[in-house]
């Protein structure tokens, strides 16, 4: 299979949120794709598409970030074949050192051991970190991350 890799659009909601919510349900994490976060990825110049025949086969949502002390290049989401994913990965860092960002980051379910391995193979390695969150209001008492879900 033949990929090519293009900055991801608004107009790629309707094809990529089967795949999105397919790997949230698997994951057991919040969907990523919606109309709104689109729209920013679209913006960051470090999200992708990765397409085979016109359709998509995965995507990567990551963005620039600033912490007075570095700017890192976050990875939100990476989904897909493994073939799309290892495309994916390369893309980010290929835009990350082209933007002369040095750090990356990725948040990785703990679940999807497959990305691990990839990032792993890839020269990521694992921080001895862990994540706490908090969804205050309405949302509180709604969705994965209030029923324990890791987001």
């Amino acid at each position: 299979m033949s990929l090519s890799l293009r900055p991801v659009a608004v107009d790629d909601l309707a094809a990529l949120q089967p795949l999105d919510a397919a790997y949230a349900r698997e994951m057991h994490v919040e969907p990523a794709v919606e109309p709104a976060s689109l729209g920013f990825f679209a913006r960051t110049g470090h999200a992708f598409v990765a397409e085979s025949d016109g359709r998509p086969q995965g995507v990567v949502l990551a963005q620039a970030v600033w912490d007075g002390v570095r700017p890192t290049v976050r990875v939100s989401r990476l989904i897909g074949s493994p073939q799309a994913r290892r495309a994916l990965a390369a893309a980010v860092v290929k835009s990350a050192y082209d933007a002369a960002v040095y750090d990356l980051a990725a948040d990785v379910p703990a679940a999807d051991e497959a990305l691990a391995a990839l990032l792993s193979a890839a020269s990521w390695s694992e921080r001895p970190t862990r994540r706490f969150e908090r969804v205050l209001g309405s949302r509180a008492n709604a969705g994965p991350r209030a029923a324990g879900g890791a987001a």
